[in-house]
């Protein structure tokens, strides 16, 4: 999906942007606002955008500068510019620049949308022309494919792509098998080129099934290998699911790695295959692998053979380990407690996840500053039981460790601003309104937070409104909107941005790793 970043030096134009049209159906998505060039760069550089939309009279760079120096370290991103100005001077160096189009205020919403349809236009364009190159063509063809199992493209245009790239249509049923190979080192992208490895895995799959069907294989976002088993026969559904073991051995020989298969129930309407890729995709959401072995296979009929039971430790036991503070010892509890409560070679993940988060929590709750997106960003990516014990660890070592460094003494000025954090964080909080308060310049009193907490005054108040929220999400049942208004954003769409900026994943996801 392409990116697209608002620069305006007026706050209610860069936030109003994202909601002035449905960018979901240009296949865009935000990627977020500035409102000077500056700090659009700032960001720009660290994560690149396909369309920048600035204004052009700007406080500390304007939008024409931005636009010159975004150029300079990402040609290929695409512009508009806005401005109430209609000299014809600004217009002409935009266009010298190769802007796409510039637009008057206040926006004329169909124009803005003529526009980047013209856009997305030259994107696929682009997209088609990378034909040439072979493996360009198996990127485009695996993205076309990843679009059509999460439902997001049009079945008029999925035709028409198929096509062009091969992808057999004339297939009654299908289904979805997923694979998934288990790395605990590295991310398999980085072992092999998923292109070609899912080539060599289709070839395998092939060698199972008849002459009349077909298997179409790609990579999707996860890097788990998809293979959609297409046929005219409902008897294929069977013969299919005898031959998975195999295949998955087949697999792991080549990568010298475990291979956890899921497959689903067979579909009956092809264009109906989006359901059945999802029910692959949730078992691996459900379940985590604890066993040694190189298979493992889950059917649609799978049903989990250890009764779900609570997990009972002495928190309290680890409590007193963390407030010691020897990292030996908490190691060695973490690595007694988690496998010794699960014993079957597959279990329910949100069991895992769950324990595995409070221990974390403990931990990182004694931090006088705690950074949760070390908590929560990983935890989707793993796949074994081994793998979380690693990583909560890895967390709780480094909470250890954070605790050891010496805790300075604030100033007085830097002192209290803290505090008006922690008892006003839910309400208004501007560094310029409290440097009234404490008789003192704004710029000076935000460097001498900086120099001293080591964050910048808005991010330590995002950071611990983030916190606050996080314990809500995990520990009361309140609406996510409901739990970004007490925290302080009443605007939800930031506080989304804000929580997967700090905490690494969405509030969504981090509800479903651990449940209350």
């Amino acid at each position: 999906m392409k990116k697209v970043f608002f620069v305006d030096d007026e706050p209610l134009i860069a936030q109003g942007l994202s909601s002035i049209t449905d960018w979901h159906n240009y296949g865009i998505e935000i990627a977020g606002s500035a409102n000077d060039g500056e700090t659009a760069l700032q960001r720009i550089k660290e994560e690149p955008v396909d369309l920048l939309i600035t204004d052009i009279m700007m406080p500390r760079m304007n939008g024409l500068e931005l636009i010159r120096r975004v150029k300079q370290i990402h040609p290929r991103t695409r512009f508009i510019v806005l401005s109430g100005y209609e000299e014809f001077e600004y217009v002409k160096v935009g266009i010298t620049l190769g802007i796409e189009n510039y637009i008057l205020k206040p926006i004329n919403i169909d124009e803005l949308e003529s526009t980047i349809r013209h856009i997305r236009g030259d994107w696929e364009r682009e997209e088609l022309n990378m034909f040439r190159y072979e493996e360009d063509w198996r990127v485009l063809r695996s993205n076309i494919l990843q679009r059509w199992v999460l439902g997001e493209i049009e079945g008029q245009e999925f035709k028409h792509r198929a096509e062009l790239l091969g992808i057999p249509l004339n297939y009654k049923y299908v289904q979805a098998l997923v694979y998934r190979i288990i790395s605990q080192e590295k991310p398999i992208s980085r072992l092999y080129r998923l292109h070609g490895l899912s080539e060599e895995c289709g070839v395998i799959a092939r060698e199972a099934i008849s002459a009349e069907d077909e298997v179409i294989c790609f990579p999707d976002a996860d890097e788990d290998l998809v293979m959609l088993y297409v046929s005219n026969d409902p008897e294929h559904e069977q013969h299919v699911l005898e031959n998975v073991p195999a295949t998955a051995k087949r697999i792991s020989e080549l990568t010298g790695l475990s291979v956890w298969a899921v497959s689903s129930a067979l579909s009956s309407d092809f264009q109906g295959v989006q359901d059945s890729y999802k029910q692959a995709k949730q078992m691996f959401q459900r379940y985590l692998v604890s066993g040694e072995d190189k298979i493992i296979y889950m059917s649609p009929s799978f049903i989990e053979a250890e009764e779900r039971r609570p997990v009972v430790w002495d928190q309290e036991e680890y409590i007193k380990l963390l407030i010691e503070g020897k990292p030996e010892p908490v190691v060695e509890f973490i690595e007694s407690v988690l496998p010794g409560a699960f014993q079957s070679s597959v279990i329910q993940r949100s069991d895992c996840l769950n324990m595995a988060i409070q221990l974390m929590l403990s931990a990182k709750d004694m931090e006088d500053r705690p950074d949760y997106s070390e908590v929560f960003a990983a935890l989707a990516r793993i796949n074994t039981l081994h793998g979380l014990i690693q990583h909560v660890i890895s967390v709780v070592q480094r909470s250890l460790a954070n605790r050891e460094n010496v805790q300075q003494e604030y100033s007085g000025h830097v002192a209290i601003l803290i505090d008006q954090v922690k008892e006003h964080y839910a309400e208004e909080l501007s560094l310029k309104t409290l440097s009234q308060k404490l008789d003192m310049h704004p710029n000076y009193l935000g460097q001498l937070f900086q120099q001293e907490v080591g964050l910048s005054f808005s991010d330590y108040v995002n950071q611990y409104r983030i916190e606050k929220a996080t314990q809500l999400l995990i520990h009361t049942d309140q609406k996510t909107a409901e739990i970004a208004a007490s925290v302080g954003y009443i605007d939800t769409s930031y506080f989304y941005r804000q929580f997967k900026k700090y905490a690494g994943v969405s509030p969504t996801e981090l509800r479903h790793m651990y449940t209350k």
